[in-house]
This record gives C-alpha cells, structure tokens and sequence, in this order.
C-alpha cells in the first residue's frame, strides 16, 4: 500500500511531505520499495501522525460517570448517599460475568480508536486477564493488562499484540511484610511493574506517617525502580523523587485531567520532570477516553509558571507516542519511521485553520494539540490494517455491541 502526499510527523515531530510505503504492516519511507505499491491511496486531506498511547486507564470506568464526581478519591464509598450509590455500582459490577465485563470495557476500547488510541495500559482487569486481552485484540488494539498478583500465570503470555504487567503498591497498601513480598516478586518477574504514586495529598500524607518518607523513597531503597517500573500521577513528587526516578530510567504517567476533577490538590511536577529527564507518558485515567483533552490540558498546564516558550506541543506528542512506547518496551511503534510498524491516525485537515510552515516556523503541531477533536480523526490504521475508516469501526459491529453494553449499564444501575 503507498500513502501518497502523505503530510506526516517524522521522529523529530517536524512535518514531512512525501510518501510512505507500507508492507507486511511495516512502513518504509525508501522511495524504491514505493515504486512496488500495488494500492495506492491520496493523503493530501490528512495529517499523519503516529498511533497514540492512553498509558493509564480504568476499563470499567465510563460506566462510573458522574458518581464520582466532587469527592476525594480516599472518601468514595463513604456513608454518604453518594457514597451508598457507589457501593451498589461496585456491588452490581462484581456480580457480572467474565464476558459481560469484557463487553464494558470494549466500549471504552471502542471510543480510544475513534479518537486515535491505539495502544492503551489497563489497570482494572477484574478477574480475567487474558479475557480482556481478548477484548482489546477484537478492536485490533494494541496492550497492556496489570495482572496484579497473577503474574506467575502471563508473564511470558501474549495474546495477540496484548502483553501483561503486575502491580507495585500503592501508599495505603505498604508496609514493610508487602514490601518485602514486592521484592521477591521483582526478582521473580522480568515484568512491567505498575502502580498509582504520589497521586494526592491523602496517599502522601500516609505514606510520610508510616515512615517519614515518601513511597518512591521506599521504592528505590528496595530495588524496585528501574526501567521496567512505571508510576502514574506522580502529583506530590519531591525533587529526590524525582531524581531518583530519572537515575533509574523509570516512567511517570501523567493524567492532567483526572488530577484536575479527582481533587489531588496540586499539579503534577510535570517541567521538573523534563527538566530531569524523566519519561514522562500520558494517560486519561478514569472515565474519559479522550485523549485530546487530555494532550491540551497537559499542555496548557505547562504554561504555569514557566516561560511561554518553554514547553511545546512537540513535548506533549512525544509523550503521547515516543516516551509511553519507551515506558511499556514498544521498540518498534510510536513513531513514523523507517522499520516501524504502520500504526498511524489520520486527522482531517480543517481548512478553516490557517496553518504555516516556513523552515524554522511552524503552526502545525500546535494547532493538532489545540483544535483537534475526537471527530477530526478520520482513519486509523493498526499494524498495516484498517480499523477505523472514514469514522466506521472496521473489526467489529460497533451498533450491536452499544446495545449490549447500554443493557449491561441498566442493569448495572437498576435499582441503585
């Protein structure tokens, strides 16, 4: 397949216009491997960008909409009335099946496509791993599931382009019994481990109680940060923490979004972080799979505090592709390059949008990250192959699978 007038993000997100051959999933920019294209396609309507990453996520999560909203994340479930609503959400979710909660979270799956995900971290995966390994593969996704304490049964288990980590701890869950078992664990397991850190004042305000110090001090005391380590949120991060992550090439996963509604009560550290060379990833979290939202806002809040030319839309792509393909050993995705595979998304260009390119001038990147809209994303292409087309899910029958997950959402909320 050639992607002709193709107008893409090369790996220095500067954009390149030319054409891209795609074979056996894997994309050349060699102009003679071009001349053998039997399918050729026009791409001069399009910009051309990597697949992106959402790097944390709860998959259950937008059945959960709104009950959440304006309280603390330590306070859900609490006596209040939210808080018994909550509890019979929770008490309703647990009594589905297997397939049932496979088809929930397929729907979250369903709507990163739409908006240009291709790849996303799964931190809920109920009691069935590999059964939502299957439901990202029937998207055509790429993955990752947190196995929490089953890791021994999929370390080296892969289905489809779905691998699985296992879960570090989070601050009300350490003590120095589960500490030491996390240990051996990490030696065990030549796994991704994963955890919520430093996300809010609560869980800092724990951890500094039990041992005046902070969970990624802990971590790195017990050997547990390296490269194979990745924290998401990393609000109350101090300046060790966060020396201590960059020496150890692990990765923070940053969810602007979610810190914003969820009441952690600052802003993620995120400049000290780039300044110290941290991998510094994004995600959506909970309850939102928009992806843009979240690259703006990461953006936006840049902004504070910091010169207006320091960080750019550049940093926050990289993030969203680069840097969460390091984070979760994605070696060959992430970029639009020579050997890489093809996932890419294609973005309708808006020419109400005046956009300039001059040779060390230009507007392109930063209007992306500002004016783009899940309804912008036209095409999406995983592996070589076409999952989205013209806004239509290719690999499954989107219509037939809302109405299974809009029964299981009454059901889930009948009563309550």
């Amino acid at each position: 397949m050639l992607l002709k007038n193709a107008n893409y993000l090369n790996n220095d997100f500067n954009v390149v216009h030319g054409d891209i051959f795609i074979e056996n999933g894997t994309i050349s920019l060699n102009e003679q491997n071009i001349n053998k294209a039997e399918e050729i396609i026009d791409c001069s309507d399009y910009w051309i960008i990597p697949g992106l990453f959402n790097s944390h996520y709860h998959g259950y999560s937008l059945l959960a909409k709104g009950i959440v909203k304006d309280m603390k994340i330590e306070e859900w479930n609490n006596n209040s009335d939210q808080g018994e609503i909550q509890k019979k959400f929770f008490e309703n979710l647990d009594k589905i099946t297997a397939k049932e909660y496979q088809v929930i979270c397929m729907k979250s799956y369903i709507d990163m496509v739409k908006c240009g995900i291709t790849f996303v971290s799964d931190s809920d995966p109920g009691n069935c791993p590999d059964i939502l390994a299957e439901g990202i593969c029937k998207i055509g996704m790429r993955g990752l599931i947190d196995t929490y304490g089953k890791i021994k049964d999929y370390e080296n288990k892969k289905i489809g382009e779905i691998t699985f980590g296992t879960h570090l701890l989070e601050e009300e869950d350490i003590t120095d019994e589960t500490l030491a078992s996390v240990v051996q664990s990490k030696r065990k397991h030549n796994s991704l481990f994963l955890t919520h850190c430093m996300e809010n004042e609560w869980r800092r305000d724990l951890i500094y109680s039990k041992y005046e110090k902070s969970s990624v001090a802990l971590y790195n005391e017990s050997g547990l940060l390296d490269d194979k380590t990745i924290l998401f949120h990393g609000v109350y991060l101090n300046e060790e923490d966060i020396r201590h992550i960059s020496t150890a090439n692990a990765s923070v996963v940053h969810c602007p979004v979610a810190n914003l509604w969820s009441g952690a009560g600052a802003i993620a550290p995120v400049g000290a972080m780039l300044e110290n060379d941290v991998n510094v990833c994004l995600g959506t979290d909970f309850a939102s799979t928009n992806i843009w939202e979240t690259m703006k806002i990461a953006y936006l809040l840049l902004k504070l505090n910091n010169p207006a030319y320091k960080y750019t839309a550049e940093h926050i792509f990289k993030m969203a592709t680069r840097n969460s393909a390091k984070a979760y050993k994605q070696n060959n995705i992430g970029s639009i390059q020579e050997n890489y595979k093809a996932d890419l998304v294609f973005i309708k260009k808006d020419k109400s949008i005046p956009n300039i390119e001059k040779d060390h001038f230009s507007t392109v990147i930063h209007n992306l990250i500002m004016e783009t809209t899940e309804n912008s994303v036209q095409h999406v292409m995983i592996n070589g192959k076409w999952v989205l087309f013209d806004r239509q899910l290719l690999t499954i029958d989107e219509e037939a699978h809302n109405h299974k997950y809009i029964e299981l959402l009454n059901r889930i909320y009948k009563n309550i």
